[in-house]
């Protein structure tokens, strides 16, 4: 039967997202990278191959990250192309995420983003507006007690149970706070020290959920408390969070620079303890992967050999809990390999590296170890291999995928190029969030 046209409503022709971001004049916050690029680069008023040509790039290189054939995931290219554009990196990086509440056995996960208010307003109170606001009054702080309350949090980031360790946040600024300052002398100097640590977990779970500027905060008064504890070593782990602060802002020279500053400092004590040891050899690894960002080969090896003669000081070890180890340093040499663009050198370190020397409150490690194998085979387009990876890690830490972004990317790519219809495909994208 013929329709009856007149009353239907005018076909509109489709546009791109580009299009549509030009047109509103704003952009929503679950833009992808190649987006966020055409936003930008329209906003400039650029053509692609104008862009392109200052990238060195192909038209059709940077046309497929625009309209989502491809996903751009390297920083050191994101860092480049917001070079070109004359922005800041962070803005071609996607936002925070959303909750996402799963199910899971006797738990919901996928909660941790809705703590976020709660967390900013503590910070707030406490080492922000606390001299103009005043701080509540609270019961006297046990600091055996808030000792055992700041390693259940770090035991809950290294197992990436982000929903568990948000609603603690709050009062463990508090109670920080209060330990460090209603007391004095050794007493307040150990209070700054668990001081430290609260605020470098709390920078961890803000920067895993992709608050823009919460981590940062964080990380600073994670240093600014560390150098009031008079303890070198929780210095340098203060520098270790704000290196991967920087990093996951675009500024990876800053992100290289200084962690190996402090690593230098520590240099000469390294053979002192294993706890010097651990703290050095965690900080030659972020100086790694700031030299392999920016594709620097030579440097990434001598940073890894600093590593090894570390990791062969301290056995498997988790000091500050930082784990280090010659087990995190394997799995580092994988990450290492994908970004420097060898996914084929990564499936072949992957073969190397036993996870099974690691104790199950590091899944984290175990996770994000199997998430860097799938996104090699990915890269490789061993979508099985790929998927495989990613079932695994999520038996190890599920929350872990559900805020990961390159886990994202990886299943929007597969789901994309999926000829068979996979169930199991589609089960894991719908667990993610992934459409």
């Amino acid at each position: 039967m013929a329709s009856n046209r007149k009353d239907e409503a005018p076909r509109q022709p489709q546009r791109s997202v580009g299009v549509r971001f030009r047109r509103l004049g704003h952009m929503t916050d679950d833009a992808t990278v190649g987006e966020r690029i055409a936003y930008y680069r329209r906003r400039k008023g650029m053509t692609q191959e104008v862009l392109a040509g200052l990238l060195g790039r192909s038209t059709e290189w940077l046309s497929q990250f625009e309209r989502g054939a491809r996903d751009l995931d390297r920083l050191s290219t994101i860092v480049a192309v917001a070079d070109a554009l004359g922005v800041e990196p962070v803005r071609l990086l996607p936002t925070h995420f959303t909750a996402r509440p799963r199910q899971l056995r006797d738990s919901v996960i996928g909660t941790a983003p809705d703590t976020v208010p709660a967390i900013k307003s503590a910070m707030l109170r406490y080492d922000g507006l606390a001299g103009l606001l005043g701080v509540l009054d609270r019961a006297p702080v046990d600091v055996d007690e808030l000792r055992r309350r700041t390693g259940f949090a770090f035991e809950c980031s290294q197992t990436e149970r982000w929903s568990t360790l948000g609603p603690l946040l709050p009062d463990l600024i508090a109670d920080g706070w209060h330990a460090a300052h209603t007391t004095s002398g050794q007493q307040q100097r150990r209070g700054f020290g668990l001081l430290s640590l609260i605020w470098r977990v709390t920078s961890g779970m803000l920067d895993r959920i992709g608050e823009p500027d919460l981590p940062w905060i964080a990380a600073e008064r994670d240093l600014a408390a560390a150098e009031r504890s008079e303890q070198p070593l929780l210095v340098a782990g203060a520098a270790w969070r704000l290196a991967v602060v920087l990093r996951h802002a675009g500024r990876v020279s800053e992100s290289t620079d200084l962690p190996v500053s402090a690593a230098d400092a520590l240099r000469p004590d390294v053979e002192r303890s294993p706890q010097h040891a651990s703290v050095y050899g965690a900080l030659m690894l972020k100086g790694a992967v700031g030299a392999a960002t920016s594709g620097d080969h030579t440097t990434v090896r001598d940073y890894l050999a600093e590593c090894d003669r570390a990791a062969a000081l301290t056995g498997e070890r988790n000091d500050f809990w930082f784990a280090f180890g010659p087990t995190n340093v394997a799995i580092h040499r994988v990450w290492l390999a994908t970004e420097m663009g060898d996914a084929v050198d990564a499936i072949d370190q992957a073969q190397h590296v036993d996870t099974t020397a690691l104790p199950d409150h590091l899944s984290e490690r175990r996770a994000s170890h199997l998430i860097t194998v799938g996104w090699a085979h990915h890269l490789r387009r061993h979508d099985d291999e790929a998927l495989a990876a990613l079932t695994a890690a999520r038996a190890a830490a599920p929350e872990q995928l559900l805020f990961t972004k390159r886990v994202r990317s990886m299943l929007n790519q597969m789901l994309r190029r999926d000829r068979r219809g996979r169930r199991d495909l589609r089960e894991m994208a719908g667990f993610v969030g992934v459409a």
